[in-house]
């Protein structure tokens, strides 16, 4: 177990070469990648390989694998993106893959961990993201974690022969801060 931050069901650790196929395929999957841009054009392990080496180098990226604490199975990915470390702020992404794990608060958990690290150890001041509508299980858990919809941008997504919108979300540090209530995040800095 190659563990970098761990919560109650799951641990974060880096993308190693060895999990490249497992990428591949989830980037291949119509049913995964249904509320992403991905899925529009076929994914090689040639390209999720160039995809790994880019980030490996990236200074304003961070990606991770999310695994089980119970198996060690991979199940998903989050990442921080766009970091700006002028404005100190990023954009965080979230990607549950493992379907069976769905509805049981792996995102939310995921969400969690990432938000933490972002304001903690990366000292940003704000996270965004953004989603489709329809990603109703999405929204909720960037919710749970006290990011609020800070905007619209219509009919950005084409899906199944319409036009959906996206949410834009935001968390500010002091919000975040405010939420873990007095005291719980003196630990942390």
């Amino acid at each position: 177990m190659n563990e970098f931050l761990s919560g109650e069901q799951i641990y974060f650790k880096p993308f190693s070469r060895a999990d490249i196929p497992i990428w591949h395929s989830w980037f291949n999957s119509q049913e995964l990648t249904e509320h992403m841009n991905k899925g529009a054009f076929p994914n090689t392990e040639e390209a999720q390989e160039e995809f790994f080496q880019r980030l490996s180098k990236s200074k304003t990226d961070v990606q991770l694998a999310i695994a089980l604490k119970t198996d060690d199975s991979l199940v998903g990915i989050v990442g921080i993106h766009s970091i700006n470390w002028l404005h100190h702020r990023g954009d965080v992404s979230i990607f549950v893959a493992d379907t069976k794990h769905w509805g049981k608060g792996i995102a939310t958990e995921a969400i969690s961990l990432i938000v933490r690290h972002a304001f903690t150890k990366l000292n940003l001041r704000r996270l965004t993201s953004g989603m489709s509508s329809l990603n109703t299980g999405s929204r909720k858990s960037f919710e749970k974690n006290s990011f609020i919809i800070e905007g619209t941008l219509r009919e950005h997504f084409f899906y199944k022969g319409s036009y959906v919108d996206e949410l834009m979300m935001g968390l500010l540090r002091e919000d975040w801060e405010r939420s873990q209530g007095a005291g719980k995040t003196s630990q942390w800095f």
